[in-house]
């Protein structure tokens, strides 16, 4: 039979040992603990956990956990994260100071840069034959 592979999205099973990935509810993070209960529907997985000095706490989201020999790879994980997070950031401010210096449209940003041109002069041709 053919071993699961469990990644970091791999539910927990009812006494497994996790580790906090953040604090939570008074719990620091890095505490150990084990797995009572899994309950939530697909994607929203929820947790009753026993940490270490007997404190049981409930509804803990998965992503608030890891399995101890999965540390290091959340912590790549949780840090590819946040480079792409500041990697967008500094390209939306980018884009933004490319478009104050004059280089996204030069019509002003109004709605006029949104119609396209042959129906603006459309409208000027029918408002033309109405008035006069």
């Amino acid at each position: 039979m053919a071993k699961k592979n469990v990644d970091l999205d791999t539910p927990f099973r009812r006494g497994e040992r996790v580790v906090a990935t953040r604090n939570i509810y008074g719990i620091a993070s890095g505490t150990r603990g084990k797995v009572q209960i899994h309950n939530g529907l697909g994607q929203w997985d929820r947790y009753w956990v026993m940490f270490d000095g007997d404190r049981q706490v409930g509804q803990v989201d998965h992503h608030d956990l890891t399995r101890p020999w999965q540390l290091d790879d959340w912590m790549a994980r949780e840090e590819a994260k946040a480079e792409a997070a500041l990697r967008s950031e500094a390209e939306a401010q980018e884009a933004e100071s490319e478009e104050a210096e004059g280089g996204g449209g030069g019509g002003g940003g109004g709605i006029a840069d949104q119609i396209p041109a042959h129906l603006l002069e459309r409208s000027k041709a029918a408002k033309q034959r109405l008035l006069g």
